[in-house]
Formats: C-alpha cells, structure tokens, sequence
C-alpha cells in the first residue's frame, strides 16, 4: 500500500506474524522408532572379588572339577528399543529391553562362565514430566512384564516372570527409581525357586546422585521388607575416563548377586569401566 504526506511517497509493507512457541512448552519429540538406547548400567570389571562365592551350588558341575576362584570378570549388557511410540496419541511408549549379567571365572585353568542370568522385558512408559511438591518432578511411569532365568537346566536352573509397576522421580543432581513386582508362581517358579522372593523381594529402589560427570547410585532390594535380614544391596560409583568411558567401581552386599545364589549371602567389590550407570 503507498500513502503519500507532505508529498513524499512512503510505502507501507505488510509483515507476515511470526508465532515463536517456547521451547519449554514444545512436547518432547517422540522416541526414534529403530534407536537402540543403553538401559540397565552397562560395564565390564575385570577385577571382581567375591568374598564367599557360593562353592557348594557348584559341587561336581564345573570343568575338570576345579574350584571358584574369589576374583573373576563381571560383565553387564543391557539395551532397550522403542516398538511403538506416541500410543493414542499421548506420550506413552512401548519399549522392548534386554539385560544380560555374566560372572567369569577367566582367572582358573579352564576358563569357564559360572553364571549368566538372562533378563528379556516388555513395558509402556508414559513420559509424565509433572511438577511435584518441593521441586521434585515425576519424569515417568512403567509398567510391564519380565522373564528372568540362567538357562543352566537341572539342578542349577533359575527361572522366574514377573508383573511391574515403577516410577521414575527426578529433583536437580537426584533421580529416585521405583519399582514394585508380583512373581507369577507358573510351573518353572514352582519347580526351580519356590522361594525366591523370601530373597528377591517384591520391589527395589534405586537412588542417584549426578556430580558433574560422576555418578553414585545405591541399589536396595528387600532390605526393609525383610527386616533388613535378607536384603541386597549394591553401592557403585563411575567417573569420566576419556570421552564416553567411565571408570566404574561397584559394591554388593546381601543375597542375589546372581540368580543362582539367590539364597547366599555374599560381599563383593568390583572395578572397571562403564558407559553409563543409573
């Protein structure tokens, strides 16, 4: 449009409105549908020293014979990948996840693998991001079916599934994870570990601390409920390395540091490199 005052021409332009929407409004971008992401800490320590491994569960079925040396090679590997995103249209995802955890006896004559406990899982997260009292934040929720078993067969088999309920609470350096499960007493239960969660429990919590790049976290599974009588616990710190590695060092005390020698109290420590940690 050209309006002219005083006999001098101006012109006018029209400028489109430009909306900018606040990035702390936006909702977050759904999960990449093939992205595999890290899930459970991963790490590998080659330096494990078990105080009282378990040599009596052992007795006639390892190589040659040969008794379980106190220091072996722990190893952790546990992804998850996205199935389904952005379900009804709200924030919900179902994840799929795979968790192995391996004891090592590389340190014997015949090097062999005591124990590896297999942990396939199935769940719905629901990315919640809701403000809580005190500054603490409820990031998520799951809930969701896992299998978990040694696959040894015989007498050394270890086998349950079980239902879950957990939540995710986030508050600045602190992450607090909650979760709570119900075994399913099905026939491999019954007939490999009736009692598994007298050990085990029903539930764990894990609470995190960020530093920086350091990270402490505290693992405790039916400590409280047991009357802290038959309890887990696993202490670990990681810190930076050199880019994505972390050094790693790792505590446990309790029953269940493997499948098969959940009913066996033990004290262990553990140091070696990681990715990522709770």
């Amino acid at each position: 449009m050209i309006s002219y005052v005083h006999n001098v021409a101006t012109t006018t332009v029209e400028v489109p409105t430009v909306t900018v929407k606040n990035p702390a409004q936006s909702e977050p971008a759904p999960p990449d549908r093939y992205r595999i992401s890290l899930y459970k800490p991963n790490y590998i320590i080659p330096f494990y020293y078990t105080a009282t491994p378990d040599q009596g569960v052992y007795a006639g079925q390892t190589p040659e014979g040969q008794s379980l040396k106190q220091i072996e090679f722990k190893f952790q590997f546990s992804v998850r990948v996205p199935v389904l995103s952005n379900i009804g249209g709200m924030p919900v995802t179902l994840y799929g996840a795979y968790t192995q955890l391996s004891y090592w006896q590389s340190y014997v004559r015949s090097p062999f693998f005591r124990e590896s406990d297999y942990e396939p899982a199935i769940f719905f997260q629901y990315a919640l991001g809701h403000p809580l009292p005190w500054g603490w934040q409820w990031q998520s929720a799951d809930v969701g079916a896992v299998h978990q078993s040694n696959g040894r067969g015989g007498n050394l088999e270890r086998s349950w599934n079980r239902i879950y309920v957990g939540s995710t609470l986030a508050h600045n350096a602190w992450t607090v994870r909650v979760r709570a499960w119900y075994p399913i007493r099905d026939q491999s239960l019954m007939e490999h570990n009736p009692d598994i969660a007298h050990y085990l429990g029903y539930g764990e919590f894990v609470v995190s601390y960020h530093r920086g790049r350091q990270t402490f976290s505290l693992l405790s599974r039916n400590t409280v409920i047991s009357g802290f009588s038959r309890g887990g616990t696993q202490l670990s710190w990681s810190f930076p390395l050199v880019q994505e590695l972390h050094g790693y060092v790792q505590f446990y005390s309790g029953y269940g540091q493997s499948l098969i020698e959940y009913n066996h109290r033990t004290e262990a420590l553990g140091i070696g490199i990681s990715l990522n940690d709770y």
